[in-house]
């Protein structure tokens, strides 16, 4: 499986010859982050904002849409192009707000399990983490509020279990958001390995998966 950060909460992911983009901005309204003006099979988002999270207009077609609020709730599954697809509505904010709805989205393929966090915004019950424990990638918004508190982050990690953490939808000289810099999450994990990659673009399979847990921080590509 290949990952690539492009920017913000936008990946780009390719497996089994599928090739998705999860939560794609709209440029340059989000800030200074250039277009995504790539192909792909299947185009990801967690909630629909269309400046930051659901943008289809700069990417090439065709593709299919999969969104994140209209996916099977766990332990619902839905197979698009051979990858299984779960999600959990949540709220990007703590006081989970009518229209504040976003989606945790989780993918399974090549034997890997991929949570997406999206702009989750609080923590989650036991009951929500449940179907996302032992996660071997955890794609987690780093940058605070609104998205979910530092003070929150360890114990949602701790409880999810991922073996590789990238963190995302932090600040950047590229956006335009008052979040916080990365260093404020990496603050969160001072026992854990971090490794700064160099590079936007990470290749993983089930036996290169580090053993000790890992903060992998990605480039933006864009």
């Amino acid at each position: 499986m290949k990952i690539t950060w492009y920017g913000h909460a936008a990946f780009r992911v390719e497996t089994a010859g599928v090739a998705m983009i999860l939560d794609p901005y709209r440029s340059p309204d989000s800030g200074g982050y250039l277009p995504i003006e790539d192909g792909a099979d299947l185009v990801v988002v967690s909630h629909e904002n269309d400046r930051y999270h659901s943008h289809l207009g700069q990417i090439k077609p065709p593709f299919e849409v999969v969104r994140g609020l209209e996916l099977p709730q766990p332990p619902g599954i839905r197979v698009v192009r051979g990858i299984a697809f779960q999600a959990t509505q949540v709220y990007e904010s703590p006081e989970k707000n009518l229209g504040d709805e976003v989606s945790v989205v989780a993918f399974a393929s090549e034997g890997l399990k991929v949570v997406f966090l999206g702009d989750l915004g609080h923590a989650l019950t036991p009951e929500e983490v449940e179907p996302y424990r032992g996660a071997d990638v955890l794609l987690i918004p780093a940058g605070g509020p609104p998205t979910i508190d530092f003070p929150l982050i360890p114990a949602l990690v701790d409880s999810i279990r991922p073996r590789l953490i990238i963190p995302m939808h932090y600040k950047t000289p590229k956006i335009n958001l008052s979040i916080a810099p990365l260093e404020h999450f990496l603050a969160c994990f001072p026992h854990d390995h971090m490794w700064r990659l160099g590079a936007s673009t990470f290749e993983v399979n089930h036996d290169t998966l580090p053993i000790r847990r890992t903060i992998l921080v990605l480039d933006h590509a864009r």
